[in-house]
């Protein structure tokens, strides 16, 4: 079965249906016989292995369909051949890690996913392979601390946030460690100077990378094989588990503006 691009002479795909269904190897081409993807259909084209490709030849893309929809894990790369993404796909929506890397092929970015929403902890590197930034998110909003480094290892920046919105601590440092500035969020908008010192008096630990969380996040990642933790996301049925696991470890709770009582 071959198909042609309309009013002209280069082939668009070839293949074999049987009872209107593809079968086996199908190829698809560019409008200039490059070739553009091969897909292997299995199951009457219920399960689909596929490779696309750059026009110059290189590969795109390699992956699985279910019912034409992308799933489970799928590799994306640039026009000279290296990898840039691995992503993990769930009845056609990102669900899982997703780990995005370097030209070099050194990881810059690891994050969670969970039905196309960011959900989960993710980290992030410098090209050498050094900490860049960390923080959560909980469905697709920042949420907890956010987490900032210099080159050399400084914790630069700590930004805390509630359902999207600048909420606790926000805190910036020079490349020695000195505080830059300080200041107290709520809701969105800076605190008055005297609770944001109150606040700052009261928890040492901010200003002095004492909470921890960094190492928490570093270990999520960094204890846990990239692969084997990729098939645990995606060949989890039960969604509800995989939320109760994203959250076993959830930020610390946000600064909450109190309103001070009346007296009687």
């Amino acid at each position: 079965w071959k198909v042609y691009y309309p009013k002209s002479k280069h082939l668009e795909y070839e293949g074999f249906f049987k009872d209107d269904k593809p079968q086996g190897l199908f190829k698809y081409y560019y409008e200039h016989d490059t070739i553009k993807a091969k897909v292997h259909f299995k199951q009457n084209g219920k399960y689909a292995y596929a490779t696309l490709y750059h026009f110059n030849g290189k590969i795109m893309a390699k992956g699985k369909y279910l019912e034409q929809k992308k799933d489970s894990v799928w590799e994306f790369y640039n026009e000279l051949g290296q990898l840039i993404n691995r992503e993990n796909y769930l009845q056609g929506q990102r669900h899982g890690l997703s780990i995005t890397y370097y030209d070099s092929g050194k990881v810059y970015q690891k994050i969670q996913y969970i039905l196309n929403k960011k959900h989960g902890y993710f980290i992030e590197y410098f090209p050498d392979g050094k900490i860049k930034g960390m923080g959560y998110y909980k469905n697709d909003l920042p949420e907890g601390y956010f987490v900032y480094y210099a080159p050399n290892g400084t914790r630069v920046g700590l930004i805390t946030y509630q359902n999207g919105i600048r909420n606790g601590p926000t805190v910036y440092k020079e490349l020695d460690g000195k505080i830059k500035e300080k200041v107290l969020m709520i809701n969105g908008k800076e605190a008055k100077e005297e609770e944001s010192k109150k606040y700052f008096e009261q928890h040492p630990e901010v200003l002095h990378n004492e909470f921890g969380l960094d190492k928490d996040i570093i270990r999520l990642f960094e204890n846990q094989d990239e692969k084997t933790l990729t098939q645990e996301n995606i060949n989890t049925d039960n969604k509800e588990k995989l939320l109760q696991t994203l959250h076993k470890n959830s930020p610390p709770k946000q600064v909450k503006k109190q309103t001070p009582k009346k007296s009687r």
